[in-house]
């Protein structure tokens, strides 16, 4: 069972530290395995490592923010086997409360995705969240990204190759008691933000230092 993040070290500094240090609050379970992957890490200052994190990490010089974007999915489909129950989330995510082994895999056992709220968005299916099931889509999603090579992916990338494998894998929606943008519902487990507006209006950000 494993929830992975992906970012560089700036973003994991200012984000994902805090992300993966909620999850240790309210889900300190043997059985929940946090991995995080880091671009660019800053080796001279090793006290941003966490206890009961597995960490890797890579060196990328001039790395684009749409490799930053789709780097976890690399990763998931080097490092986990299709039978191992995985869940991606964006560094700039923060969890609200516990969650139990049964319900983790009930989401994980199935390729479940974030869905964007507006019907005509560009990108109805969001990378913020996603669980990559027990078949083939995390090989076919990191198949599908490096049809194009690393140095020519652009900004939102990721997000174009969810929507190419939508009718191949038939995505759930993830349910709001795992996920939630924005504003937070005591019901989610998750609360992320989307865009830069969000991540500096007090409005969102203030929901966030109740959790840190």
């Amino acid at each position: 069972m494993h929830i992975l993040l992906a970012c560089d070290q700036n973003y994991y500094s200012k984000w994902g530290f805090n992300l993966l240090k909620s999850i240790q609050k309210y889900n300190s379970h043997s059985w929940l395995n946090l991995h995080c992957h880091i671009v660019n890490s800053d080796e001279y200052h090793p006290d941003w490592r966490l206890e009961d994190v597995d960490y890797t990490t890579e060196e990328y010089v001039d790395v684009s923010i749409a490799y930053l974007q789709a780097v976890r999915f690399l990763v998931a489909s080097k490092k986990f086997d299709n039978n191992e129950h995985v869940m991606i989330l964006d560094a700039d995510s923060i969890c609200t409360r516990e969650f139990t082994k049964e319900e983790f895999i009930n989401v994980t056992s199935k390729v479940t995705v974030l869905k964007h709220h507006k019907k005509n968005a560009i990108h109805p299916w969001l990378c913020g969240f996603v669980t990559l099931g027990t078949g083939l889509f995390r090989q076919d999603y990191a198949n599908n990204l490096l049809q194009t090579a690393t140095r020519s992916w652009k900004y939102g990338h990721d997000q174009d190759i969810l929507l190419q494998l939508h009718d191949v894998h038939q995505y759930t929606p993830a349910p709001v008691e795992w996920i939630c943008m924005g504003k937070a519902n005591p019901k989610s487990v998750f609360l992320t933000l989307k865009g830069d507006k969000h991540k500096n209006n007090p409005k969102y950000t203030d929901q966030l230092k109740r959790y840190l």
